[in-house]
């Protein structure tokens, strides 16, 4: 096994597959933050999503981070880590959101609107798709 090879499996070993139960002050007010009905107040909350690559030369991990509240603001937090750089790059992104009962419309306060398909799943409504990609709450 190469270097590159170790590395991915101790960043492997790093990532816990637990999910964290949502708190019931997280669940939110469904009338806040929404345009619909559903379980659009669920959403409130924070959600990670990681995704470790393998590029030529180079193993990168992707860890986008969606923190939304009952106000209907938002926060996108996209950490972009390159075992060749060494350092992670963040960006972060303000942003406002509504729901209806299956789509979400995240508007960023520096311009720009997209519109997702979004659904809970797990048995406590702990895993949240955003376009067939799983987020874990995390708070």
């Amino acid at each position: 096994m190469g270097a590159l090879g170790t590395i991915a499996l101790l960043l492997l070993a790093g990532c816990s597959a637990d999910t964290l139960e949502p708190r019931p002050d997280d669940l939110g007010n469904p009338q806040r933050g929404t345009s619909g009905g559903g379980t659009a107040g669920t959403i409130v909350g924070a959600w990670q999503n990681v995704v470790i690559i393998q590029v030529p030369g180079d193993i990168q991990t992707w860890t986008t981070t969606w923190r939304f509240d009952a106000e209907g603001t938002c926060r996108q937090t996209v950490v972009t880590e390159s075992l060749a750089e060494g350092f992670p790059r963040t960006t972060e992104r303000a942003c406002t959101f509504t729901t209806s009962s299956t789509k979400i419309t995240i508007s960023y306060t520096a311009g720009g609107v997209l519109t997702f398909d979004f659904t809970l799943s797990g048995p406590a409504s702990d895993v949240l798709v955003l376009d067939g990609f799983e987020y874990d709450r995390i708070g």
